[in-house]
């Protein structure tokens, strides 16, 4: 075969071979993972019994759905939906909030970090959510912020501690809004 042909011929083979792993990505990155790695949530910090729930006990607690919009700073927006889990403020009460707590800090499986004020995070809508429009979503929680801008939106947590100083997480530090209030 000559040096040309082959050449071409291998090109398009790393091409295919590229186009199959981009779409085994997508697949993977947008599909439900109900079955997949369960997941653990501590609550920890200026609390009085930690506890750690993972996405069944989730599940098993009382819960609510709320119909909001989840808007990036960017103004794209995912549309209404209705989030349903269970209210953070529920989580934060059985581990026993401590006197002195100001804040929320959160951090996700991937270690980005997000933070709400006390008052924000004992708020009624505010939910540790697993299900959106009915059905479990590529992500195995999220919070859910009503009024936020997306990246209080945290996904898959994994911590939530409460403290005594103005943590601020990723993009708060970066010099975005920490009230993140959508005007």
């Amino acid at each position: 075969m000559p040096s040309g042909l082959r050449s071409k011929r291998s090109l398009v083979v790393a091409i295919a071979l590229a186009a199959i792993a981009v779409a085994a990505a997508l697949i993977i990155a947008w599909t439900p993972r109900e079955n997949g790695p369960e997941i653990t949530i501590t609550v920890t910090g200026l609390v009085e019994d930690p506890i750690t729930v993972n996405l069944a006990n989730l599940k098993s607690r009382p819960s609510v759905t709320v119909n909001t919009e989840l808007i990036c700073v960017s103004g794209i927006s995912s549309g209404t939906h209705n989030w349903t889990g269970v209210k953070l403020k529920d989580l934060l009460t059985d581990a026993g909030v401590q006197a002195g707590a100001i804040k929320v800090a959160f951090t996700a499986s991937d270690y980005y970090t997000t933070d709400l004020n006390l008052s924000d995070a004992m708020r009624d809508d505010v939910l540790v959510a697993y299900l959106q429009d009915g059905s479990p979503f590529a992500e195995k929680t999220r919070l859910v912020v009503p009024g936020k801008w997306g990246y209080k939106w945290i996904t898959d947590l994994v911590n939530i501690e409460l403290v005594d100083y103005d943590f601020l997480g990723k993009w708060e530090r970066r010099g975005y809004s920490d009230d993140a209030i959508i005007a």
